[in-house]
């Protein structure tokens, strides 16, 4: 499980500077409006995006693999890229397997050290989804007789979704499940680090919504 922890907390890593770059870009765009800032922006953000999908797998990596091998088209799961298809694909397989954030750890009176979940809308598993797809929309050259693609409107979008993957990812946990471990990963970045701790349950459990 160490090698597939390790494969994990890189992908994070590499995703958090991923969008160090689209913060740089995105507030460059904003002071001198140059279009190629805002492009490069939106590339560094959908492959974030695809990193952390693929950071996911991880965990959950043996029955990704069998699940993917069950398709029709396209079964080896080794060239998978598209971030809205495999965080579906990881729902079907872990329901729980979105980060789900935290609030910092506080010692509770007995000595143990407790996380409490944040209450609040949050950036979730379907905004994921809806932004990396429109991400794509933009990574396109512009058809003169298309539509206005409304950039200006965009990279508005486009900062206000860098700030809320960054909230998300300041502390949360995502749960495991497999024969080997159940528990859950608890992660927290600080200045683009990822700091991980493991909680391994002896038995089931369940998440609940909040």
């Amino acid at each position: 499980m160490k090698d597939l922890q390790k494969i994990y907390t890189d992908k994070v890593n590499e995703a958090l500077l991923r969008l160090q770059k689209c913060e740089s870009l995105i507030e460059s765009y904003f002071e001198i409006k140059d279009l190629l800032d805002l492009e490069s922006s939106i590339l560094h953000l959908r492959k974030a995006l695809e990193i952390f999908a693929l950071a996911s797998i991880a965990p959950n990596k043996i029955k990704y693999q069998e699940y993917r091998a069950q398709a029709d088209k396209n079964p080896d799961y080794t060239k998978d890229y598209k971030a809205s298809s495999i965080l579906k694909a990881l729902s079907g397989i872990n329901s729980d397997f979105y980060p789900i954030p935290l609030l910092p750890t506080e010692k509770l009176e007995n000595g143990t050290w407790h996380f409490d979940r944040k209450t609040g809308k949050f950036f979730d598993k379907n905004q994921f989804i809806k932004l990396y797809d429109r991400l794509g929309k933009y990574l396109h050259a512009d058809n003169p007789w298309g539509n206005n693609k409304e950039w200006e409107d965009f990279a508005l979008v486009v900062r206000d979704g860098i700030s809320s993957i960054r909230d998300l990812f300041k502390l949360y946990f995502t749960v495991i499940r497999t024969p080997e471990f159940t528990g859950v990963w608890v992660l927290e970045t600080r200045e683009n680090v990822v700091q991980f701790l493991v909680a391994e349950s002896h038995g089931e459990f369940i998440v609940e919504n909040y």
